[in-house]
């Protein structure tokens, strides 16, 4: 009988985007998640079904790109990879494709029921496009 309940910390070959080590798969108490090697010194970690990121680029600071996070709460949603300096962040994955009625930087991918569209990100503008 195996004892998984341990298991060695796997190297994925990504750099920790806080640091630049390489990112582990690693076992925790609630299952497996990505963590960065050089912990304690960097407490990087997401979820294990992490996407690294996402080519987006932050429409608020221009310098850095979109990647997807994990919240305290389990929820994932996407932020600038800049962070502490850029502080942007939005709960559904962006697109790289300019809103058309407000011309604002990035669009959201949104499903529902009724099918997936895309939406602006700016709340003021509430742009949608057609189902699809």
């Amino acid at each position: 009988m195996t004892n998984d309940a341990f298991i060695e910390p796997q190297p994925l070959g990504v750099p920790c985007p806080q640091c630049g080590q390489e990112l582990l798969l690693k076992k925790g108490r609630y299952g497996l998640f990505v963590g960065c090697g050089a912990y304690p010194d960097c407490e990087y970690m997401t979820s294990a079904d992490f996407d690294p990121g996402t080519d987006v680029p932050c429409p608020e600071c221009k310098n850095g790109t979109l990647v997807q996070k994990t919240s305290r709460f389990g929820n994932s949603f996407y932020a600038c990879d800049a962070y502490p300096k850029c502080k942007f962040s939005v709960n559904l994955p962006p697109v790289a494709q300019a809103c058309p009625s407000c011309d604002y930087a990035i669009l959201l991918r949104k499903k529902s029921a009724a099918g997936e569209r895309l939406v602006c990100a700016r709340k003021e503008c509430g742009y949608k496009s057609d189902l699809s």
